[in-house]
């Protein structure tokens, strides 16, 4: 059995260590160069910009390269151990500490790292410098069989596989290709981002023995303001973020970013700029819409192709579930090819990629709630995300509560929801809604209810609120792993 997998980034190379581990001779092929140490390559144009490992993605991928973290301690990458988490918001300030020694690192480190792993496998086998140009199809049985391309130097490539996985990330051809044999391709679901953001890298002598690793900085004067976010990456490199949604993009020039590093006037990055070193420009990146492709209601999806990672679904950047997501991908896609293995599913790849959708569900609302509210952020898909305006009302005035009543554990609940560990009905629920009513900080919502906009609380069955999409449980990570 053979997989073509097209796209060496981290989704590739999750689901080139899943089909290998089954036993599949698998093939790589690679449009970039790869560098040899830890760098950015060009077919990664975000990797200059932070990139941060949820706990969910965090665990997945420790599962499926077991010692990962520990390895990328090794390489350099920074350690959150007993480091807090700084929040300012407009209305006050919270920290939260880590409690585990996660790695902090640059997506290229993390990669780089992952690649180690896959490229020490037998049965894995990279071809670089060849771009793939079309898919091998077979018409009369509905069925990928392969693809073609080219290298730099002009050789052509022409495989046959068993099973080709889609992972060439967000500038995706592959609806073209297959509109190109006559398939017809849903339009996929789009969110209006105008996402903007700018990052510049800073040495800082002793970054080690600070206290914090992250700061938080949303934007104190305006919704035209950027939030700031301010992290360590390997060899205690600090990395400024600015990043706004709506068209207002930060500035990548240098006197510009500093100015408004400067004006956002915060005590802790003044403190840490003083004895920071520019290393480089600010660098910036523009994602005018995020999108999810449905290839799933396609009526004739081909046998032999899966679709992963960013080419399936991909999110704004600022909220760092991307790569979650698409461990979230990798992890089902295991589940699916045991079961396969122990009793055959009928149309493999379509039960894989309506499974994968109703994973992604979640984490698409809940990237949808958290930009709701910026009038050039606009849903654009046939059926409308249900109670989006009422979540992020919700939320905002959770973590306004417990921010200003130091509600760690509250803030804490958000994140673990806002990334896909918790279902958003561990979050958004009765229980909730009367600790916010009781301290003064459910007006806006109750203005919801009288309007007859959302249900009265007190007819949620068992707490859940029916005005918000139902996840089902087991989406998630069980609650008791918090606690273990």
């Amino acid at each position: 059995m053979k997989a073509i997998i097209i796209g060496s980034g981290i989704a590739g190379l999750m689901s080139a260590r899943i089909f290998a581990n089954f036993n599949y001779e698998v093939v790589i092929i690679e449009r970039d160069e790869l560098p040899q140490d830890p760098q950015t390559r060009p077919g990664t144009p975000q990797a200059y910009h932070p990139h941060h490992l949820t706990p969910r993605g965090r665990m997945i991928l420790e599962s499926l390269f077991p010692g990962l973290n520990e390895a990328l301690l090794k390489n350099g990458a920074h350690n959150s151990l007993g480091k807090e988490i700084l929040f300012y918001y407009p209305f006050g300030n919270i920290s939260l500490k880590t409690p585990t020694n996660d790695a902090a690192c640059s997506r290229s480190l993390l990669e780089w790292q992952i690649r180690q792993y896959v490229q020490q496998m037998d049965n894995v086998h990279l071809i670089l410098r060849t771009k793939v140009t079309d898919l091998k199809v077979d018409n009369a049985n509905n069925r990928i069989y392969g693809v073609e391309g080219r290298g730099e130097d002009g050789s052509l490539l022409d495989m046959e596989a068993n099973m080709v996985v889609f992972a060439a990330g967000y500038y995706s051809r592959l609806s073209d290709w297959l509109k190109g044999y006559g398939y017809d391709i849903p339009q996929p679901e789009i969110l209006t981002t105008k996402l903007g953001y700018s990052t510049r890298h800073y040495s800082v002598a002793g970054a080690s023995a600070l206290t914090w690793d992250t700061l938080h900085i949303e934007a104190l004067k305006g919704s035209d303001w950027p939030t700031c976010v301010v992290s360590f990456k390997e060899n205690e490199v600090m990395e400024v973020i600015l990043g706004n949604i709506g068209g207002t993009y930060p500035p990548t020039d240098e006197e510009a970013f500093e100015r408004i590093l400067k004006e956002l006037d915060n005590p802790v990055l003044n403190g840490i700029l003083q004895n920071a070193v520019p290393l480089d420009v600010p660098r910036g990146y523009r994602m005018p819409e995020v999108y999810c492709r449905h290839f799933d209601k396609m009526p004739d999806f081909p046998s032999g192709l899966l679709v992963m990672g960013d080419a399936l679904c991909n999110f704004d950047p600022i909220h760092g579930t991307g790569i979650t997501v698409a461990a979230i991908q990798a992890e089902l896609l295991q589940k699916k090819i045991i079961e396969n293995q122990k009793q055959p599913i009928p149309g493999f790849e379509v039960n894989y990629l309506e499974n994968a959708q109703h994973a992604i569900e979640p984490a698409w609302w809940i990237n949808a709630v958290s930009d709701f509210g910026n009038e050039a952020v606009q849903h654009i898909y046939t059926k409308p995300l249900k109670g989006i305006r009422f979540a992020k009302i919700f939320i905002d005035q959770v973590i306004t509560f417990a921010t200003k009543a130091s509600q760690i554990q509250l803030l804490g609940l958000v994140w673990l929801v806002k990334t896909s560990f918790l279902s958003p009905h561990e979050l958004i629920n009765k229980t909730i809604f009367d600790l916010l009513r009781s301290a003064g900080f459910a007006g806006k919502l109750e203005e919801l209810i009288n309007k007859g906009a959302i249900s009265d609380p007190e007819t949620w069955d068992q707490g859940r609120c029916p005005d918000i999409p139902f996840f089902e449980d087991s989406l998630f990570m069980p609650k008791e792993i918090l606690q273990q």
